[in-house]
């Protein structure tokens, strides 16, 4: 389902900038006048690769989303198209790139709804029949409880014992199963494997619990921080990608500077009226290879309070007034533009944290070094996928997001995870 649909949005994205050029040719461009076709087809297939990054549209019922997702996606696209004029001059009408992004925002809002309306009326999610044992049924409960925000799934039953196995596709049949998820011991087991291959052969998608989870919900299952195999795919890091990720980073960085540089004078008084104290707040976090290093934020406590030790809540009565807008928009995490051209953090990456809770969830939650493998970030996979972490818990969970990260780190990945930053501060005002 996602090719077909990612294959059809892709097919009416490559005509938009030769409708453009038509219209253009038409009413704007003097008579007789020709043009290289050359742009266009490289405007065109710019604008299949940002969508296919961006998964826009998403797969989703909720058309709110769909139109969030096609404004901010032809912004990216009108941004990127006007910024290659910088390098390539002349080549595109401005004329042709304002029209292009805007057929666009209404081709992906149109097929987006289309795809909305059609999950809604074939039930708008795969069902989903899981052969695993109970400790994993019980977690794999939790998972789908607690996250991540937007799922396309439903589970429709678990089996964890033995004498149900002969029941696997009376279950499937029972509950309209679209997939079925094996676990370990499950996918071994004969009677088992015998099923899945005749559902399989009936239409049915069989899947591992480690890649339904990987694609479903965007984590590696408890189950795997168990096996010793992991640890192959997570040392397996993507070093051809670090010199591109490393520019990226340079380039954000400096357009963060411009923005502190605008927000400054309000941020100044804000803090003398609201905050009263010191401006700049820095604490020792834990970076590459568990190195600790000083990252900077604005203050958002009263002075001293965080020295207090414990976890903190977006609740925290430490927390002043305009310390709390501050950290509602995010802007207290600007300052660490600083950190990012030092190369102590990346835009994208986990999350560092603070050096003593970072031994203590070493010695607590398995593999939990084993996100120190990259660079950590100013936002991060797990910072889009689940709730504020105001517990070890809730860091074990997030941990889970965290190596599927350190599995997946890709330019498509990164910016994939900051147009998603970018939709969760605007959507949900950075809740």
């Amino acid at each position: 389902m996602r090719f077909r649909r990612r294959l059809a949005g892709s097919i009416g994205l490559v005509f938009l900038p030769f409708v453009a050029r038509w219209a253009h040719q038409r009413w704007r461009a003097p008579a007789g006048t020709t043009e290289s076709l050359l742009p266009y087809v490289l405007l065109a297939a710019l604008y299949v690769l940002l969508a296919a990054i961006l998964d826009s549209p998403p797969r989703t019922t909720s058309l709110s989303v769909v139109a969030v997702s096609s404004m901010g996606t032809s912004l990216l696209m009108l941004g990127t198209s006007a910024t290659s004029q910088v390098f390539f001059p002349d080549t595109l009408p401005r004329f042709v790139m304002l029209l292009t992004a805007l057929l666009a925002m209404l081709w992906l809002f149109v097929f987006g709804s289309m795809v909305a309306v059609f999950l809604r009326r074939s039930g708008g999610a795969s069902r989903v029949v899981a052969v695993i044992s109970r400790k994993d049924a019980d977690q794999l409960i939790r998972d789908v409880d607690d996250g991540p925000f937007e799922q396309h799934f439903v589970l429709v039953a678990t089996i964890t014992d033995d004498a149900q196995y002969q029941d696997i596709s009376a279950r499937c049949l029972d509950g309209r199963a679209t997939t079925v998820v094996l676990g370990p011991r499950a996918s071994v087991h004969p009677v088992v494997v015998e099923h899945a291959a005749s559902l399989h052969r009936s239409g049915l998608r069989v899947r591992s619990l480690d890649d339904f989870y990987d694609e479903s919900l965007g984590k590696l299952p408890l189950s795997a921080l168990d096996r010793l195999a992991l640890m192959g795919d997570i040392e397996s890091l993507h070093g051809s990608y670090a010199p591109l990720k490393r520019a990226i980073d340079l380039v954000l960085a400096f357009v963060g500077m411009i923005v502190i540089a605008a927000l400054f004078p309000i941020i100044l008084l804000g803090n003398l009226i609201g905050n009263r104290g010191p401006l700049f707040f820095t604490q020792e976090r834990a970076g590459l290879n568990g190195q600790p290093f000083r990252i900077w934020k604005l203050r958002t406590m009263a002075p001293g309070a965080a020295d207090i030790s414990g976890w903190t809540s977006n609740n925290d009565p430490r927390i002043t007034p305009f310390g709390r807008m501050l950290r509602r928009t995010h802007i207290d995490e600007l300052p660490q533009v600083i950190n990012i051209f030092i190369g102590e953090l990346a835009v994208v990456g986990p999350r560092p944290e603070q050096v003593g809770y970072s031994r203590q969830l070493e010695t607590s939650l398995p593999f939990y070094a084993a996100r120190h493998l990259v660079r950590p970030g100013l936002t991060g996979w797990a910072q889009v996928k689940y709730r504020y972490a105001a517990s070890e818990e809730d860091a074990f969970v997030k941990l889970q997001y965290d190596l599927h990260y350190v599995r997946h780190e890709s330019l498509a990945t990164d910016l994939r995870i900051i147009w998603l930053t970018f939709r969760h501060l605007v959507r949900d005002g950075g809740h």
